[in-house]
């Protein structure tokens, strides 16, 4: 039995590289070719970007892959009628299913790696390799709450009991410039807005500088203002989350990631985009699985009658245009918060595990 095992595992990677090989060819010379095209950027430029981009690549091409290793590996034994003669020798379905799920495993964890911690720290490094020229590739820009500047310049934030507002942090000083506090009361009244030159950390807190405070707003007679040369602070963010808030999210890891995304939820701003964003990066990795068991149900027929390259071929590319449009399109409601998200990410491969139970109920007694 395990050299029928290993005869699986070795036909299954060779059409699992072969396609990762063929189709990595194929992306490459469409990306350099429409880069190279292009009269706006370098010849250095595309190459940097084309690099930076290989982890994207390799995601999108890994699922279809798999798709394509376990078809044309139950093709190939189909052909040499090794396939009739694995499963007469008393190797199981469940056995055979079982050494496909084992042939994934590595393929997911790679995949998961890729999209969820190399491709951040490529990311992070644009900026030192191609400086300016980031603008000029739509992959490359910039994701988070710099997107969300409510049209006045300035980056805000919301936390219990204030909005914070400020147009840069300046990793050198310390400190938040162009600032507004605008702080709110129990029952969500404003009761005092700040304006201040500079909000600097000083010695575990925060200061606000040449500012001018509003205060009294909830109440029935007229505001207080004073100016204050250095006021302390509510502000209860260190420095580490105020980093993480003007963080572009593309640059952060899943664990990373996920803490930005659950102090975003917990200070009420919708997070449906980076959600969709984090758990994607989940299920292209879980698609992988289920690609290379969907493909592999035609094991349950392991004689040639029907069989052949071109229905194979023409299979996996229908297939493949399909489930990427309806995918893309349900991501796309999922960010805009017109579908749940975990329905818009997952919807389906549930579909897909929902199939494979009932091909595996009904071919239960074979």
């Amino acid at each position: 039995m395990k050299i029928i095992k290993l005869l699986i595992l070795k036909e299954w990677y060779r059409s699992f590289f072969g396609s990762c090989i063929t189709l990595f060819i194929l992306i490459t010379a469409a990306n350099l070719i429409s880069g190279f095209l292009r009269s706006s950027v370098t010849a250095n430029e595309v190459l940097i970007n084309y690099l930076l981009e290989i982890p994207s690549i390799f995601s999108k091409i890994f699922p279809i892959s798999c798709l394509v290793a376990s078809l044309f590996m139950i093709n190939k034994l189909r052909n040499r009628n090794e396939l009739t003669a694995i499963f007469a020798s008393g190797f199981s379905r469940k056995s055979f299913f079982s050494t496909i799920l084992l042939a994934t495993l590595p393929i997911f964890s790679i995949q998961l790696a890729l999209s969820g911690i190399l491709e951040p720290f490529l990311k992070s490094s644009r900026d030192e390799l191609m400086g300016a020229s980031i603008y000029k590739f739509k992959n490359l820009k910039s994701k988070g709450l710099q997107a969300s500047t409510v049209g006045t310049g300035k980056m805000w934030y919301k936390s219990d009991g204030y909005f914070l507002a400020f147009s840069k942090f300046d990793k050198n000083s310390n400190s938040l410039n162009s600032s507004i506090r605008i702080s709110i009361d129990s029952e969500n009244k404003i009761n005092e807005i700040a304006e201040s030159d500079q909000i600097q950390y000083v010695d575990n807190k925060w200061l606000e500088n040449n500012a001018i405070i509003y205060s009294n707003l909830n109440l029935e007679s007229f505001p207080e203002i004073k100016d204050s040369e250095s006021n302390p602070s509510v502000i209860r963010e260190h420095i580490s989350d105020i980093i993480q808030i003007e963080s572009d999210i593309t640059t952060l890891n899943m664990v990373r990631l996920l803490q930005y995304i659950l102090r975003l939820q917990k200070s009420g701003i919708n997070v449906s985009e980076y959600m969709v964003m984090f758990l994607d990066k989940i299920n292209t990795s879980l698609i992988c699985v289920v690609f290379a068991i969907i493909s592999g149900l035609s094991a349950f027929s392991p004689n040639r009658r029907g069989a052949s390259f071109g229905k194979s071929i023409g299979f996996v590319f229908v297939f493949s245009i399909l489930y990427w449009l309806i995918y893309s399109y349900l991501l796309e409601l999922g960010k805009n918060s017109k579908l749940d998200v975990y329905i818009s990410v997952f919807a389906t491969t549930i579909l897909f595990f929902v199939y494979i139970s009932i091909e595996f109920y009904r071919n239960r007694k074979i």
